[in-house]
């Protein structure tokens, strides 16, 4: 059918927004409504002489179960499900006295919503599972051909607008449009759902539902031919607070630098550049913490986005100001350093604080597959180290190692982090050896400082001694690294023939 024209619907709706424009125009346009207890008295509210049925009414049934069962019954889903066209059903809804049904407005309750709230006991959750809106609405989108399904308030002005246009009709493409919108709404409810039964369980056996909810379009995506656009895993505490808008990178680079610097309690500064820190300290002054930083490669910061796990400060914010820089992350700003970074009018200032991950996973695509797994969340301690070596590093070092540690999680592997008095001094990521690694991070820590006892840390263990032989050249006698290589025992053997201090963790932070 080309076109269906509106002359009976069904309303069930939860949330209101917008239902009394629609409800408007149906009642002008003298559609009759069939409509459930809650609806039905806001519709005939709006106006005592429209046509408003109470579905029990008219399927003789009335609500039971405290109104779990209301809407599920033959006689609403014969005229929601016939086809118009078909002879054969036009007899059978004749012979039970039910007509065609051309409009389907329903949307869901609010799960999501009460799921995520920690007021909500496990009853209310439950007694929020819909179970009569989605299939209502996957009725109505089943027969698209013959029916219009509006799932979401924000489809009523285009539905309208729609409607007016053609006489009080609605097209084929209409319908065909607002059908596959219905499905995704009625997919991500229940996704919703499954992942808040299986929140003690990150996989089920075979399947695994994951709820997205698209935020917006993006300018596009890595680069400029290519279209993006934004989904929703779970509720984020970013925040915009201004500047132009975010892009693609712009996104993943944030989220990365955010989650590195709240990965510690002492005041921290990020910098990151293309999904890897180029630049991390730690200090009780903000702006020295962003200025070592800095330090480690002033270089790749230039156009960077830039972290803090503390309210940035006026005194941070002008030497920020000195550079060109993308984005600055941080839980406030102070009203100083806003007026002071407001002078840039691209520069992004996002407020961010951290929330406990309740989905707890990480995607990645290829053409053909999605692969999921449990995000990398392993933090070590003292408790995971393990000194393999004969000499034995003091408590400060065994603190910059755990520092260069956790910042090479951070980094695309094959990755290398050399650090000092809890800032990084050089940087070597992404490389398809580790050596190429090692002999990065040592060059740009020889370019930026003079230090003469750095820490190493590297994301994998090491296959053979010869970055041990790499570190004695360039004074750095004190390692970190999972171990689990076939040469640990020649690794440790060079190690104290060097006089090295060697530390095992047993955690691998493989990130490609």
């Amino acid at each position: 059918m080309s076109k269906v024209k509106i002359k009976r619907a069904i309303i069930s709706v939860h949330n209101k927004n917008h239902l009394s424009s629609l409800a408007k125009y149906l009642i002008k346009n003298n559609v009759e409504i069939l409509s459930t207890g809650g609806t039905a008295r806001y519709l005939r509210d709006l106006d005592k002489k429209a046509k408003i049925i109470e579905i029990s009414q008219f399927t003789e049934f009335k609500e039971i179960l405290e109104g779990r069962v209301k809407s599920l019954h033959p006689k609403i889903y014969s005229g929601i499900l016939g086809k118009k066209n078909h002879r054969n059903h036009k007899s059978q809804l004749k012979n039970i006295n039910v007509p065609f049904v051309d409009l389907v407005v329903v949307n869901l309750y609010p799960f999501e919503e009460v799921s995520t709230n920690t007021k909500s006991s496990q009853q209310d959750c439950i007694e929020n599972i819909d179970i009569g809106g989605p299939t209502l609405i996957r009725a109505a989108a089943k027969n698209f051909e013959h029916v219009v399904v509006l799932s979401d308030p924000a489809q009523y002005k285009c539905f309208i607008e729609e409607a007016i246009d053609n006489n009080n009709s609605v097209s084929l493409e209409f319908r065909h449009r607002f059908a596959q919108a219905a499905f995704e709404n009625t997919a991500h409810y229940e996704a919703t759902i499954s992942r808040w039964f299986n929140k003690k369980k990150k996989f089920s056996e075979d399947k695994l539902s994951v709820p997205l909810k698209k935020i917006s379009n993006l300018r596009y995506g890595e680069n400029p031919h290519q279209k993006a656009a934004l989904f929703e895993l779970e509720k984020s505490n970013f925040t915009k607070i201004s500047g132009k808008v975010l892009s693609y990178n712009n996104i993943y680079d944030s989220e990365v630098a955010s989650e590195l610097a709240f990965q510690f309690k002492s005041n921290s500064c990020v910098i990151l550049k293309h999904g890897n820190p180029c630049g991390v300290s730690l200090n009780n002054n903000q702006k020295t913490a962003y200025l070592n930083a800095l330090k480690c490669d002033s270089r790749s910061a230039f156009g960077g986005v830039i972290a803090f796990n503390s309210t940035l400060s006026a005194e941070t914010a002008k030497e920020i100001k000195k550079i060109f820089t993308e984005i600055i992350i941080a839980p406030n700003f102070s009203q100083t350093s806003k007026k002071i970074l407001s002078e840039k009018e691209n520069l992004i200032l996002i407020k961010y604080k951290p929330s406990k991950s309740k989905l707890g996973l990480h995607f990645k695509t290829t053409k053909n597959f999605l692969l999921a797994q449990d995000k990398d969340e392993k933090k070590i301690t003292h408790k995971d180290m393990k000194v393999k070596t004969k000499k034995v590093p003091s408590k400060k070092l065994l603190d910059d190692m755990i520092f260069a540690y956790i910042v090479s999680k951070y980094l695309n592997s094959n990755a290398i982090v050399l650090a000092e008095k809890l800032s990084t001094l050089g940087i070597g990521s992404g490389q398809t050896n580790r050596l190429d690694a090692a002999e990065l991070a040592i060059k740009r820590m020889k370019k930026n400082s003079k230090t003469k006892n750095a820490v190493m840390a590297s994301d994998g263990f090491f296959p053979f001694p010869d970055i041990v032989e790499l570190c004695a050249k360039n004074m750095i006698y004190s390692v970190i690294q999972p171990g689990g290589s076939k040469n640990d025992s020649a690794v440790i053997e060079m190690s104290n023939r060097k006089k090295i201090s060697m530390i095992f963790t047993g955690i691998r932070h493989f990130k490609h």
